[in-house]
């Protein structure tokens, strides 16, 4: 259970500010679709009432008003609440504990254990699987129960549907047949998907971002040999002994592994970089993070890249001869045209430097 002192419930605070979370296009179209599926669904219903009146069909009719319900009320909660959000300045009580952590410069405080940084929430969300667009928020600790019951109701529900009913159809309404089908089979094979990825977390207790660090953590390990085997700390089967400094490892391998570059062309930031050619035109990064602007002469640390594009933060001038780590850090991608390396060795091992 999430320790009160820990929690903020949602960057949310106010009943406006959570309707404005709501009256989001992700959530609108979501629940958008279910209200749509669930009309046809009463519609059928009640065309077969008219033609059949059997008790079976009250009773059948009785039970999807009660699951129709309770999949709007699943969804409207999922985007209502917040995940949970990691306190703002959190400190662990215990000054030792803070070596095993990592820092966050934008929510001026520790990262709580198995929380990460969402940039579209701005904020540290506690046991974050990812960013849903369709809430408008993070799948955190709060919301896992609304997501998994979202997840079967909504599944069972569009099977549900199926059911044979012969009725005549005027043209009208086949054209909203078939588009309600359309709809429902889509939402069937996303939403079998995600119940499938949900499950298959639940028994691990391992999230999507937890996947992606033991994925590198095991790709360390093909190439160093001397590092010890990593468990995942979380899982009841596994040994629980593993530290939390093992993720700060990996940033500190991260940012080893990355490389300097100097800006030799300019970015606007655009999505539509016309100027840089076809290719990189139409080969944009398949990712959720943004682009960002960059000008000449700028010093960006690159930790990604794809055959077009690379990703980084834009280092700020040195003061000092020491590198200044800006609050909030400027990240993105930007063309692979833009830049040159460096050969300032000395400079990079400096701004390498956390």
């Amino acid at each position: 259970m999430t320790r009160s002192f820990l929690l903020n419930d949602s960057v949310c605070k106010t009943f406006t500010s959570k309707c404005k979370r709501i009256l989001h296009p992700g959530p609108i179209f979501g629940m958008g679709i279910v209200i749509y599926l669930t009309l046809i669904g009463l519609w059928i219903h009640f065309s077969t009432l008219v033609d059949v009146w059997k008790s079976f069909t009250y009773i059948s009719l009785f039970f999807y008003c009660s699951l129709s319900i309770f999949i709007f009320r699943s969804y409207a909660l999922s985007a209502w609440y917040g995940p949970g959000f990691v306190e703002l300045g959190w400190k662990p009580k215990d000054p030792k504990d803070q070596t095993s952590l990592q820092y966050c410069r934008i929510c001026d405080g520790y990262k709580a254990p198995r929380s990460h940084h969402c940039k579209a929430c701005g904020r540290c969300v506690l046991k974050m699987d990812h960013h849903c667009p369709w809430i408008n928020t993070c799948v955190g600790s709060t919301l896992c129960t609304y997501r998994i019951y979202y997840v079967f109701t909504r599944f069972f529900s569009i099977f549900r549907d199926v059911h044979d009913h012969r009725m005549i159809f005027s043209f009208y309404e086949i054209i909203l047949v078939v588009i309600g089908l359309g709809v429902g089979f889509g939402v069937v094979i996303a939403v079998g998907g995600l119940a499938y990825c949900q499950i298959r977390g639940i028994l691990r207790n391992r999230t999507v971002i937890e996947d992606w660090i033991m994925t590198k953590a095991h790709h360390r390990r093909e190439y160093d040999l001397d590092l010890k085997e990593m468990v995942f700390p979380y899982d009841l089967g596994w040994r629980t002994n593993l530290r939390q400094v093992e993720q700060l490892q990996q940033k500190a391998h991260k940012t080893k592994s990355s490389v300097l570059l100097i800006i030799k062309r300019s970015y606007s930031g655009s999505i539509m970089p016309v100027t840089f050619g076809c290719r990189t035109l139409f080969c944009p990064p398949c990712s959720g993070e943004g682009r960002v602007a960059v000008s000449t002469g700028d010093v960006v640390l690159v930790s990604r890249s794809n055959k077009y594009w690379y990703y980084g933060q834009v280092m700020p001038p040195p003061q000092n001869n020491d590198v200044q780590f800006p609050k909030v850090p400027i990240k993105g991608w930007f063309p692979r045209l833009c830049v040159s390396t460096t050969n300032d060795s000395s400079g990079e091992d400096k701004r390498k430097q956390n």
